[in-house]
């Protein structure tokens, strides 16, 4: 109880992929300038006065995050209050090579494909799954409380 981790490999295919209306419990957005993925919990209330919409966008763009949706900082507090998590678009590191910033998000997942890989969960503006990368690839991290 009360320790911090990362997520595992099962628990990431649940968010994106097998949970009771997985599909309705995610969706991109542009918050405060930054793009990224809303990940919903299962019991998801949407405050009143905010209008989410599920899913992801139509195009692959770094515009099309907030062409989808776009919130303020109060609003993200709002939602965040009701159990929302934001992870944003933060790219991904190889070496000393940094790219794709506000274009697409890797979360490591705490579990190894093999002696080389990990699996991680991924987004772009209109598609996420899981996947795994060579463990050399800079992915973000996103830690969890377990209570």
């Amino acid at each position: 109880p009360n320790t911090w981790r990362t997520l595992t490999k099962d628990e990431c295919i649940y968010l994106a992929n097998s949970r009771p209306n997985a599909s309705t419990k995610m969706g991109v957005a542009q918050v405060d300038g930054v793009n990224g993925l809303f990940l919903l919990p299962d019991n998801w209330e949407c405050p009143s006065d905010i209008t989410f919409k599920i899913g992801f966008s139509s195009d692959y763009s770094v515009e099309a995050y907030g062409l989808h949706q776009t919130f303020t900082a109060d609003e993200w507090m709002l939602m965040e209050a009701a159990g929302a998590i934001f992870l944003p678009a933060a790219g991904y590191r190889r070496s000393t090579f940094f790219d794709r910033a506000q274009k697409y998000g890797r979360y490591w997942s705490a579990t190894e494909d093999d002696s080389y890989d990990a699996y991680y969960l991924y987004f772009y503006s209109d598609e996420g799954d899981i996947s795994y990368v060579d463990r050399y690839e800079g992915c973000s991290v996103r830690l969890v409380k377990d209570l």
